[in-house]
């Protein structure tokens, strides 16, 4: 079947997000890997503990002080680093509705049962 204009735009434009979200995840990855990777390659392993526990504790203490605001926060920080997520999903579904419209009916096989016992049933 041709592609219309408009489901090879959905395509480049899920593409293009696609790419574009998958770029960004990956340079927040990196500048992640590459802050934890300065901080146990400074300190090491021992000197890490206290800061994991004061934060801990930070958290916990935000967190028996207001519950609402704590979680309101925690949303909005996950909301800002997973915002690539929601471009990736975008292009996965403008490009899932191209290809799920535009089968074409001569692909598909013939999906008769097949008798392996008789001698060339599986020759058309």
């Amino acid at each position: 079947m041709r592609h219309t204009f408009l489901g090879r735009a959905k395509s480049v434009a899920g593409a293009a997000f696609i790419g574009l979200g998958i770029l960004v995840l990956y340079e927040n990855l990196d500048v992640a890997a590459g802050q934890l990777r300065h901080l146990f390659g400074n300190s090491g392993l021992p000197g890490i503990l206290p800061t994991v526990i004061l934060a801990a504790l930070r958290a916990l203490q935000a967190y028996a002080a207001n519950h609402q605001r704590f979680v309101a926060c925690l949303f909005q920080h996950a909301l800002v680093t997973l915002w690539p997520l929601l471009l990736v999903m975008a292009g996965t579904q403008l490009s899932r509705e191209d290809f799920s419209t535009h089968v074409d009916d001569s692909a598909k096989k013939d999906r008769a049962i097949v008798d392996l016992t008789v001698r060339g049933s599986t020759l058309q």
